[in-house]
């Protein structure tokens, strides 16, 4: 449907009982298969399989089941981590192709000058934008306008003190102790 302008318009009304009645049991459906998708059980069970698989009587076999889950523990870590970096760089490219859009839908309003365009999904509308700042000379702004944050460099502090020995009022050195480290078999 269309306005007296032109702009695309979409005409509102109730869902019937039916279609939700589909889209409920469509959403069922869906939950059902993932309840029972095998895959995604022994994704997330591999942990519990690793611990549940222990002799209760013997801790050398708790520590090695408990040594098992860790590794996997880790497994999940780096995979998640891998996906974290693929939808990271994915936002990046949609986010540039959502500005990108935006100055093409500017341009083709400020063309045919047009202030407001409906589409199925969203307006478009140009409007007065706020005058923004401008700096030309950073030297000449005054100190309150500056934020300057202090870091304190632990790791070149912690090693000073160990290389020199010396003492830094408000910073000590631990006693040190123990540390557990898994080398994974190849």
């Amino acid at each position: 449907m269309t306005d007296p302008s032109g702009n695309v318009t979409e005409e509102t009304r109730e869902p019937s009982g039916w279609r939700l009645e589909q889209a409920v049991s469509a959403f069922q459906q869906l939950r059902e298969a993932l309840a029972s998708d095998d895959d995604l059980d022994a994704d997330e069970a591999a942990i519990l399989t690793a611990l549940a698989s222990a002799n209760d009587d013997d801790v050398l076999n708790l520590i090695a089941r408990l040594i098992d889950a860790t590794i996997w523990a880790e497994r999940r870590e780096l995979e998640a981590k891998s996906l974290e970096y693929e939808y990271r760089d994915r936002r990046r490219r949609y986010a540039e192709r959502y500005e990108r859009l935006r100055q093409i839908i500017a341009q083709m309003m400020e063309a045919v000058e047009k202030r407001r365009v409906a589409g199925r999904l969203a307006t478009a509308s140009i409007g007065e934008a706020p005058p923004s700042l401008i700096v030309t000379d950073e030297k000449a702004i005054p100190a309150e306008w500056w934020v300057i944050e202090r870091t304190l460099r632990r790791g070149d502090l912690g090693k000073h003190i160990r290389e020199t020995g010396e003492l830094v009022p408000g910073a000590t050195l631990s006693n040190g102790g123990s540390s557990l480290t898994l080398r994974k078999v190849r």
